[in-house]
């Protein structure tokens, strides 16, 4: 799957682990991940890649940095 600020937040909750992740955090991945490997395939990324995204997920999730909705925009 490509990833997008549109991609399902399936694909990201199965590379998360579903058991272990909410919506919320597959929805600021999806967002990291748009802004560093927008067009890239997810299954694409290398191990480096996703952990530094996952850091940065963790980091904005527990700040509360996250600053855009589930549809990818921007909020004012």
């Amino acid at each position: 799957m490509k990833i997008s600020p549109t991609m399902s937040l399936d694909a990201v909750l199965e590379k998360l682990g579903p058991q272990n992740a909410t919506d919320y955090e597959a929805s600021v991945m999806r967002d990291v991940l748009v802004r560093s490997f927008d067009g890239q395939e997810l299954d694409s990324l290398s191990e480096a890649e996703w952990l530094r995204a996952y850091g940065e997920m963790n980091a904005e999730k527990t700040t509360g940095s996250h600053t855009t909705t589930h549809s990818g925009e921007k909020l004012a």
